[in-house]
């Protein structure tokens, strides 16, 4: 690890977690996203709508609606995944700079929490096609490479070995018997197939 002061320059608080400048992601519209851009879809799912919901148990009152497809509504927003295989950090004050000579196979899985995998995978299967290919459950980044960052900013934060992966944020809703809305989060954070990166945490 290099640890050095550098140039200059005053910039906003720092939020967390928040990629570095040098981490990008390409979209397959062949945008190239920020930290802070939000990236929207939607689809309808193509089984029932809750595993194990029975299907014999509709009411003779219930509202068509109840044989509706679930729809899921995904919000996408880029989101950084530390190195767990290796970990590094360093607190940067401003206007100093680190650098870490990344070697080796770094593995970084997908954060399902209390979803169930089988939705995931939906969910994660339309991520690819409508937002980005790399997107992974599972992706081992290995290699050589040199990742820098300078703190540019006013206040010290803690540079952190990593990736930028995604976090996605979805919503479903389905009607259930006799005609009730119901709603779920899902919230998924997934890799991306990319470069080593830095990122920036206020602690």
């Amino acid at each position: 690890m290099l640890l050095a002061g550098a140039g200059a320059g005053v910039a906003s608080p720092v939020s967390e977690p928040l990629p570095a400048e040098d981490a990008k992601i390409v979209l397959n519209d062949g945008r190239v996203v920020g930290a802070n851009d939000t990236v929207s879809f939607s689809f309808e799912g193509d089984g029932p709508t809750e595993p194990n919901s029975g299907k014999g148990d509709k009411s003779p009152m219930a509202c068509p609606e109840v044989n509706d497809k679930p729809r899921y509504t995904v919000k996408g927003t880029p989101y950084f995944m530390a190195d767990e295989d290796e970990p590094q950090s360093a607190w940067l004050m401003p206007r100093q700079t680190v650098s870490w000579n990344v070697t080796g196979s770094h593995t970084f899985q997908w954060d399902i929490g209390g979803s169930a995998e089988f939705e995931a995978k939906i969910i994660l299967a339309k991520a690819k096609l409508s937002i980005d290919t790399k997107i992974s459950n599972a992706w081992t980044w290995s290699g050589s490479q040199v990742v820098t960052d300078t703190n540019t900013t006013s206040k010290g934060y803690r540079a952190v070995l990593g990736q930028v992966g995604w976090k996605l944020t979805t919503v479903k809703t389905w009607i259930v018997p006799p005609c009730t809305a119901k709603k779920k989060t899902i919230v998924i954070k997934t890799p991306h197939k990319g470069d080593m990166s830095i990122g920036r945490q206020n602690s």
